[in-house]
């Protein structure tokens, strides 16, 4: 299902993050999470949704496929294009991210993955958007992995193959480029934050310890506008660090810790600028 606009139009993506189901049969909090992405998904027109990591608790998912079958059962009812990209709780059980990858296949509405690359089994690719039948915005799709193998402890960074990936793509760069990145984990950038243009931070910053140096890739290139990660569910901040906006999306499940409203990030590429904003959960 390819990506398109027309004219002036804005593209409106919606993310996700930190979903958070657990065993299928649901828990309430896991149905509530359901219900209330639906509601969303009724009351909202989308042009993708854009999941970004954390949708099941891997530990306590004996069947993925059934869990992650029911979340895309219901997406299947809305003509949105989805994508998806992992967490470091997707795959922290007995399966690993390539059996998540093969779930995506209930999909219905798939976005073409673009010059996909997997390393360490982590995928990272590009979605294309086209206006009036021209490339228009690039969105760079990075797995940020889990844990590190040799400090488990500690979160994953950013492979030095993924970098490499980044600077291989056959896509312009410069200023006057609006395209945006998602991942899960937020980069050690995001600690180096001292103002905040919007949203909160009530809680520590979870970054790797180790800088892939990707931060700095994205600021030569100059073509990336904005980064949405996920992971820290207390956090909902948007920022401006060295011309790039760093920032998170909204924690969506019930199932899981954080002090913040349930909701998603709208995120709106207009034909000269990144908009951006949280829209909480109508709870009933």
């Amino acid at each position: 299902m390819n990506l398109e606009i027309t004219g002036n139009k804005n593209f409106r993506i919606c993310q996700l993050t930190d979903i958070h189901l657990g065993e299928y049969p649901f828990n309430d909090a896991s149905n509530k999470t359901i219900r209330q992405i639906e509601q969303l998904l009724k009351e909202n027109d989308f042009d993708l949704i854009m999941i970004t990591g954390d949708l099941i608790w891997g530990k306590s998912v004996d069947k993925p496929d059934k869990v992650l079958g029911e979340l895309y059962k219901m997406l299947n009812k809305y003509n949105v294009p989805v994508a998806v990209t992992y967490g470091n709780h997707d795959s922290e059980g007995q399966h690993s991210r390539a059996e998540l990858r093969e779930c995506e296949q209930f999909l219905e509405h798939r976005v073409p993955k673009r010059h996909s690359m997997v390393v360490n089994d982590r995928e990272s690719y590009t979605l294309e958007v086209y206006r009036d039948n021209k490339l228009s915005n690039v969105l760079y799709v990075w797995d940020s992995g889990d844990y590190l193998k040799e400090e488990p402890e500690d979160y994953a960074a950013i492979e030095p193959e993924q970098v490499e990936w980044f600077w291989h793509l056959p896509y312009e760069k410069g200023k006057n480029k609006q395209d945006v990145a998602f991942m899960h984990i937020p980069l050690p950038e995001y600690n180096l934050v001292d103002s905040y243009e919007e949203g909160q931070k009530n809680e520590s910053i979870c970054a790797s310890p180790y800088n892939s140096g990707l931060f700095y890739s994205l600021k030569k290139a100059k073509n990336i506008k904005a980064l949405f990660v996920g992971h820290d569910h207390d956090n909902n901040f948007i920022a401006d660090y060295k011309g790039i906006k760093l920032g998170y999306g909204n924690v969506t499940g019930y199932n899981t810790y954080g002090s913040l409203k349930r909701g998603a990030r709208i995120i709106e590429l207009t034909p000269t600028d990144v908009k951006t904003q949280i829209i909480t959960f109508a709870e009933k």
